[in-house]
């Protein structure tokens, strides 16, 4: 398949990771069929980047502990539009996390103030909204960004191109919300499905996301969110499926 994969990060505090990340994806063996946009230069027009986004089929999200140009019509960052943006038209989208624990990070590339609040806010919501990776230096994010690429072209290649990108273009459904009382019923039918452990945090998600019909997504949460290959969570979402089908059928779910 044909892919195209737009990098989002700011510029100054993450120059070196940029390009491990760029020498990465061009090392893939998608390499010839993929190219990289990396996200939004301060002079690029906020539209340009937008459009960038809008024509990838791949959003890797990568964030430090800078927020980045402030576009003055919104007051956000030109990264966070960029990351709304992939949201708004559903691409599927990988997060990757600055460790502030154990990454140097020199005192010129730590935002304070009203900035330093909406980057906290900002990874907040990524964290609640994402399954995310934090990397603790440019050789650690290479490493993963090579892997999840992988994995996620991987999956996006197992149906047609068409039904795929018809899939991404016309995913509105979101994540079926399931109450605590329908999950903990769900939990307790399929966690014999899988040989590994799957937090309730993973296997709510997954269960959320093939309820709304979007078992790529599904599958790419539980083998990133869990130790098992991706051909396991596969082969688990069948037996899931399976036994959905089975409960609906009979009017247990409610």
């Amino acid at each position: 398949m044909t892919a195209s994969v737009f990098v989002s990060s700011t510029f100054a505090d993450l120059e070196r990771h940029r390009l491990l990340v760029r020498e990465a994806i061009a090392r893939l063996e998608y390499s010839s069929k993929a190219m990289e946009f990396f996200g939004a230069l301060p002079e690029m027009p906020k539209e340009e980047c937008l459009r960038l986004v809008r024509s990838a089929n791949v959003y890797v999200g990568i964030f430090g502990m800078r927020y980045g140009f402030i576009d003055t019509e919104s007051g956000k960052s030109l990264t966070q539009l960029e990351y709304e943006e992939a949201q708004a038209i559903r691409l599927p989208s990988l997060i990757y996390l600055i460790d502030e624990d154990s990454h140097p990070v020199l005192p010129k590339h730590v935002e304070t103030g009203v900035t330093a609040q909406k980057l906290s806010d900002l990874k907040v919501n990524l964290k609640k909204s994402h399954v995310v990776n934090f990397f603790s230096s440019p050789e650690d994010l290479s490493a993963k960004v090579t892997q999840d690429v992988v994995r996620l072209l991987g999956t996006l290649a197992k149906a047609p191109t068409a039904q795929v990108m018809s899939q991404l273009a016309a995913n509105a459904v979101r994540r079926h919300p399931l109450t605590a009382a329908r999950f903990a019923f769900l939990r307790d039918k399929v966690k014999h499905v899988f040989e590994h452990d799957v937090p309730d945090s993973i296997l709510r998600e997954a269960l959320e996301l093939i309820l709304s019909g979007d078992n790529m997504a599904a599958s790419f949460v539980l083998s990133r969110g869990t130790p098992m290959p991706l051909d396991d969570a596969v082969d688990g979402l069948m037996g899931i499926e399976k036994l959905l089908f089975e409960i609906l059928q009979h009017g247990r779910l409610g």
